[in-house]
């Protein structure tokens, strides 16, 4: 895919990653750019004098991000057929003109009102639309797949940080200094960013798609048609960005009314608020890396942005009721604390649903799909700032605590919807799938547990994983690293008679066994559940053998196979650590690895009694595959 564009592998870590550094700069400081002169043009527009703040607010942002959905699209194939990197460049510079000359252009067009005194933001729209499908689409060329989710996060994680210092530095300089002085600071940091993009290495043009015109675009749709999944993300992204931009249109107001704050530096900080959560979910996410699943991720991310934004609401519909309980200093702080949540999930969101896009999209359809992204999620963004905005609702500022109730509700039936969705999705269901996501969460996060390659284990019919013995942790590291079947281990009964592991172990169906090697009722289990066409794991050399022990294999396994004709799927587990103590072993940390081996199809015995022979033989095999997987 998008590897074979480097002449060398992309660097191991993202911090010695030249052309990603440059790319993460060059975005964080556009975001300066897009938010540095909002509270200029609020002051410019009177805000502080208007009981509609919520709706100049929602004009500006549906102004503003008008032109990501009627041209997106376009965007993304310009994104598909011309070097990206280019398209960035040309985008900063020429949004660094339209901000130079800003305050000619809010002159000639607030001659037509409300409206027409935003259509300069619209212009810088147009370009920042072009802009952001050529980043989603570069960002993948230039680092290694395993690194997405950290890519998506610490670009998330800057983008917030400069949205921070932009929003409290324009307050301030809204509050101390003529609007053009604004403009002109906005100028600079398209300037900057335009000069990063400049130092970053040349990259080859993408690969033009067939078809051109129209035709690449039906393409694009036609993907997205076949692709439940990436219909499902884009979903999510129409929930995020509409009601995201509905909670941001009412901040203002918010502040100024419900909060009794009357400076636009009080509502940079506010929005700043938002901001510092948007960070504080990004490093979450850069320290977890690829530890949480990105299904997971939105599921709980949007059920807490749900959360964090109803109780906005009942401090809003506190303040603005006849007798208020909460003081306004109360109901500020809470709200703030709310809105870091709402951020920190938001975060989880986004990075999650971009990262998984990145991951699914191949190359060259990439750019157009996220532009075809960009049109569904603007749309629901303009739709939500478009009723507060366009339609004249006199006095909406009072219904602050209702309209953000609603939001949280909208947000919570996402929440439900992607939950059912996922918790259906998959052999692996009800309470086995909480356990198993935790545990592969685990594994992932604190055994820093990496699959070598493709797991072999078939979808369905009879299977036996056999696997070298490292530490008392082996078995969870298969599960983990076995997606889409339900492993059932044969483990020594003393493990499954442990309090705290019993139940756990019933319910991923593991099988007790005794240590002596004769337990009828145990092998009467495996062969009964792989006759039912379920996946058994045997560990071959049947305990742990210290380092350097030679432990003759175990017989078991092949009998299995032979007498039930299951295939066998060779494992290798290395990067563990034990030293005979078992609790240690799941506290400790590990760099685990599991590689999976070619799978091996016996014949079955018709008498169901292979000889004593073939057994022994087809130990032997397996045993030295499993060696042969764990040599370098």
């Amino acid at each position: 895919m998008s590897r074979t564009r480097h002449s060398s592998p992309p660097p191991a870590t993202l911090l010695h990653n030249r052309a990603f550094l440059l790319l993460w700069a060059a975005y964080g400081i556009s975001a300066m750019g897009d938010h540095i002169s909002e509270m200029a043009v609020l002051k410019w527009m009177g805000a502080m004098e208007s009981p509609n703040m919520t709706r100049l607010q929602a004009l500006m942002n549906f102004m503003f991000m008008l032109p990501f959905f009627l041209i997106g699209p376009v965007n993304g194939m310009l994104a598909d057929r011309l070097p990206r990197r280019r398209i960035m460049i040309a985008a900063d510079l020429i949004r660094a003109g339209l901000m130079l000359g800003f305050a000619q252009l809010l002159a000639v067009f607030g001659r037509l009102g409300d409206i027409g005194a935003f259509v300069p933001l619209m212009l810088v729209g147009v370009f920042a639309a072009l802009f952001s499908p050529a980043r989603s689409a570069l960002l993948p060329t230039l680092i290694r797949e395993d690194q997405l989710v950290r890519a998506n996060a610490m670009t998330s994680g800057l983008g917030v940080i400069a949205t921070m210092v932009a929003v409290v530095i324009g307050g301030k300089l809204a509050d101390h200094f003529a609007p053009r002085v604004s403009f002109m600071v906005d100028a600079g940091t398209f300037l900057a960013s335009a000069a990063c993009l400049l130092m970053i290495p040349r990259t080859p043009r993408p690969a033009a798609p067939p078809a051109g015109g129209v035709g690449a675009l039906i393409e694009a749709v036609t993907y997205v048609r076949r692709h439940r999944r990436v219909i499902q993300l884009m979903l999510v992204a129409v929930v995020v960005w509409s009601c995201g931009a509905a909670v941001r249109s009412m901040m203002p107001a918010l502040v100024h009314h419900a909060y009794d704050r009357d400076r636009y530096t009080d509502i940079g900080i506010f929005q700043g608020f938002l901001g510092l959560g948007l960070l504080t979910g990004a490093l979450v996410l850069t320290l977890l890396g690829d530890a949480l699943r990105g299904d997971i991720a939105i599921s709980w991310s949007l059920a807490g942005i749900s959360a964090a934004v109803g109780v906005i609401a009942l401090t809003a519909l506190d303040r603005l009721s006849g007798s208020p309980w909460l003081s306004a200093g109360t109901a500020h702080h809470i709200g703030a604390v709310a809105v870091v949540v709402a951020g920190m999930f938001s975060a989880g969101v986004m990075t999650s649903y971009n990262a998984m896009m990145q991951r699914i999209v191949p190359d060259r359809l990439r750019g157009r799909v996220f532009g075809l992204t960009d049109l569904v999620s603007i749309g629901g963004l303009l739709l939500s700032t478009g009723l507060l905005g366009l339609v004249p609702w006199p006095g909406i500022d009072a219904w602050l605590g209702w309209i953000m109730l609603a939001v949280a509700g909208i947000v919570l039936a996402a929440a439900v919807a992607s939950m059912v969705v996922r918790l259906r999705r998959g052999p692996i269901r009800g309470k086995r799938r909480f356990w198993w996501n935790l545990n592969e969460f685990y594994c992932r996060f604190w055994f820093r547990l990496r699959r070598i390659g493709p797991c072999t284990v078939p979808g369905e019919g009879p299977v036996v994983l056999v696997c070298n013995h490292a530490s008392p942790i082996d078995p969870l590291l298969l599960i983990a690293s076995t997606p889409h079947r339900v492993l059932g281990f044969m483990i020594a009964r003393e493990y499954a008679d442990l309090p705290i592991f019993r139940h756990l172990i019933g319910m991923i169906g593991c099988i007790p066994v005794r240590r002596d090697g004769h337990d009828a009722a145990a092998v009467r289990t495996a062969l009964r559940r792989l006759s039912a066409g379920e996946a058994v794991g045997v560990f071959l050399e049947g305990g742990i053998p210290r380092p350097g022990q030679e432990v003759r294999p175990k017989e078991g396994a092949a009998l299995l196979a032979l007498r039930t004709g299951a295939t066998i799927v060779p494992a290798h587990i290395s990067g563990v650590r034990y030293d005979g103590r078992v609790a240690r072993t799941f506290f400790r940390r590990h760099r685990a690895e599991v590689r999976f081996g070619c799978p091996i199809r016996p014949p079955r015995d018709a008498a169901g009694r292979p000889e004593r022979r073939e057994v022994a033989e087809l130990t032997d095999l397996l045993m030295e595959r499993i060696r042969e997987l764990g040599r370098p």
